[in-house]
């Protein structure tokens, strides 16, 4: 095999296994693939030598590491995100009038990159960009972990450094699932004072990995309580859905990854 047919296959393998957390078998990316056994059992010992794949040792599957998502994130940060994804930034802000804020997702956490103030009042909201959002006690997380599977839900909020955040914010995995189904019904997720006392939000998904996918990101608008009542989150949630699906097509993966399920479908 010629070693550009290799670099190609290598990054077919990448993208099989990033939107299945649970691993793949090798026979079914070498189906995938179209090529033997023996060809995908050496790229993918390539790309664990690289760091990029592991093997879970109960099951033989093989699945992407975190270094992938790193250096997805690396990536989005270069190919300065904030530039095409702020035009529905700004709409959506000037809009609602409220903070707009941009996250990106990594393997098992969710960062702020982008944000655009719509608030014209002397009551408003700034934070600092860069932070994780906390999976359960922000609109942001529930968005993205509504896309998540049950067991990756489960990782996600092992690895979670901070549960009780406020005292609307204890962490009861019961009822989170609960909300997380709900939040998958209606196509958006909120929170009331959850994060910050004070502050509510609402927020969408972004599915940059093409539709019924993990959320590669997620849209957000944020402001006191004492505007962001549900009753005006729910008014807000088509502008927000829109953002979000706009932002989705925009999105560096989403059209490569189309065309491909086009063609092998």
């Amino acid at each position: 095999m010629a070693l550009a047919d290799d670099v190609t296959n290598a990054m077919r393998v990448l993208e099989l296994l990033a939107p299945h957390p649970e691993g793949r078998r090798v026979t079914e990316i070498a189906e995938r693939l179209g090529v033997n056994k023996a060809i995908a059992h050496r790229l993918l010992a390539a790309l664990a030598d690289a760091g990029y794949v592991n093997q879970d040792p109960r099951t033989s599957s093989y699945f992407a590491t975190h270094s992938l998502g790193a250096l997805g994130l690396r990536q989005l940060s270069s190919s300065a995100v904030e530039t095409w994804a702020q035009r529905s930034l700004d709409s959506l802000a000037a809009e609602c009038k409220e903070l707009v804020r941009l996250a990106v997702a990594t393997n098992d956490s969710l960062k702020w990159i982008a944000k655009a103030q719509g608030a014209n009042s002397s009551l408003r909201i700034d934070p600092v960009m860069g932070q994780d959002a906390v999976p359960h006690a922000t609109a942001s997380g529930k968005a993205w972990l509504a896309t998540l599977s049950p067991d990756r839900v489960a990782t996600v909020l092992a690895h979670a450094s901070r549960l009780d955040v406020t005292p609307r914010s204890p962490l009861d995995r019961s009822a989170l699932q609960a909300e997380l189904d709900e939040v998958r019904h209606r196509g958006y997720a909120t929170t009331i004072e959850e994060m910050d006392l004070g502050i509510s939000a609402v927020a969408a998904a972004i599915h940059g990995a093409g539709p019924g996918r993990e959320a590669t990101g997620t849209i957000s608008i944020a402001g006191p309580s004492v505007r962001m009542t549900r009753a005006r989150m729910a008014e807000l949630s088509p502008p927000l859905l829109a953002a979000a699906a706009d932002i989705s097509r925009s999105w560096p993966s989403y059209a490569y990854l189309v065309a491909d399920e086009e063609l092998s479908a």
